[in-house]
């Protein structure tokens, strides 16, 4: 591990979230922050388990390509009153249907000058903090971040005792509200983490820009569309990545080609005011992310085969002594569907761009996991009402989604609801 950050003068860091990322975070921010590290929970239960590895002799450790030892935090809660009132920066690690609840209990407590972020951050993200998170500038002291994915592939390997890193990125995008102040975060958080952390102009970079939208659904519906309930034993199971044909790839691509089109059109139509470039096809970003780990990066189907992650296999579940089949409840359908493609469709609706790929992967996951987010080729079904779309935030039209993230640039509100 490298010295503790340099750009940062705060004293306190607060961690939301008792999983993987959490984990990761709580190893990488005691060598690497310049200050105390707090982690906040979901429940008590989980908090004692947690702070019976990490205060034990032997505490939380890290394998792999990081490591380290968990050994600056002072505080380990499920209340948001003993974590977050003294933290400067605040880090959401938590899946993308848990941001508002996290938000809704931690906003409360939150300095005046808070920096709030979310690692990684999904789309619709920006609508659910401003909501919940007020005082954001220019109307305020805070301001919160998202990064567009996960710096590392992590994993724990005993709950509160031993976590492993996998593969690092080499560069992470992420953005701002207000934008003004990315570049600061993104330094603050490229000497925290260890890899490049790159600012964009807009949040709408990370909405849209984010690759586990087409990439987790992608490559599983291209596995199992047509799967026609037939039985895998532990050799046959699929490899994620490694297994991925050139027709699985091509699926990628697709949903790719179309979140690209949605990028393009409300770039053109904002006539300068939204610059997209952080909004990348799935072939430049493996080929971005992973350079010196992919051996043939001649197509998204050759990175998938030939780069990190090989061991991986598809989400399965059991059902047999020795039997499996899909786990279609997995975060790839569940996480990266409604909180990543729904939104995406969102705003192709208000773009008015055709979406045939993302619809098809939308129509099929809402059937594989008992789901309505779609009805007659329209993102209004049942399911859809609660999801950080546009729409909820009041946004109806082309022009009130540009001005929305504008606004925050300037010291004036829109309200359009």
């Amino acid at each position: 591990m490298t010295p503790a950050i340099r750009h940062l003068r705060r004293n306190v860091l607060a961690i939301c979230g008792g999983g993987n990322a959490g984990h990761a975070l709580a190893v990488v921010a005691s060598k690497r922050f310049n200050g105390d590290v707090v982690w906040l929970v979901s429940n008590e239960e989980k908090a004692e388990l947690l702070r019976r590895g990490v205060y034990s002799p032997d505490g939380l450790r890290a394998t792999g390509i990081v490591e380290g030892q968990a050994d600056n935090i002072r505080a380990i809660s499920s209340d948001p009153v003993q974590i977050i009132p003294d933290a400067d920066i605040v880090l959401i690690a938590v899946p993308a249907f848990a941001h508002a609840p996290i938000l809704k209990r931690i906003a409360p407590h939150l300095k005046e000058t808070a920096i709030v972020g979310s690692l990684p951050t999904r789309g619709g993200f920006e609508f659910e903090a401003t909501k919940m998170i007020k005082g954001i500038e220019p109307f305020g002291r805070r301001a919160i971040f998202g990064l567009q994915t996960l710096p590392w592939s992590t994993r724990i390997v005993e709950p509160g005792k031993v976590v492993n890193f996998g593969t690092l990125k080499a560069t992470v995008l992420m953005a701002a509200l207000p934008q003004r102040r990315a570049a600061d975060i993104a330094a603050q958080m490229s000497d925290l983490i260890g890899t490049s952390i790159v600012p964009t102009d807009n949040f709408l970079n990370m909405t849209l820009g984010n690759p586990g939208q087409a990439v987790h659904p992608g490559i599983l519906y291209g596995f199992f569309s047509k799967w026609a309930s037939e039985r895998f034993t532990e050799d046959t199971i699929p490899h994620f990545y490694r297994d991925a044909s050139d027709d699985t790839g091509r699926v990628v691509e697709h949903l790719s080609d179309e979140i690209m089109a949605v990028a393009k059109r409300v770039e053109a139509r904002s006539s300068g005011v939204l610059d997209l470039s952080g909004v990348n096809s799935i072939h430049d970003w493996l080929k971005a992310s992973y350079p010196a780990q992919t051996k043939d990066m001649s197509t998204v189907a050759t990175c998938f085969r030939t780069g990190p992650l090989q061991h991986r296999k598809a989400p399965m579940h059991e059902v047999a002594p020795g039997l499996y089949e899909p786990k279609f409840e997995y975060r790839y359908l569940t996480e990266d569907v409604p909180y990543g493609l729904a939104v995406v469709k969102a705003i192709a609706e208000i773009a008015n761009v055709d979406t045939p790929a993302i619809d098809a992967v939308i129509l099929w996951t809402q059937e594989k996991l008992g789901k309505q987010y779609m009805i007659d080729g329209k993102l209004n079904g049942r399911d859809a009402r609660e999801l950080p779309t546009p729409i909820h935030a009041g946004i109806k039209t082309l022009t009130h989604l540009i001005d929305w993230y504008a606004a925050w640039d300037v010291a004036q509100t829109v309200n359009y609801a």
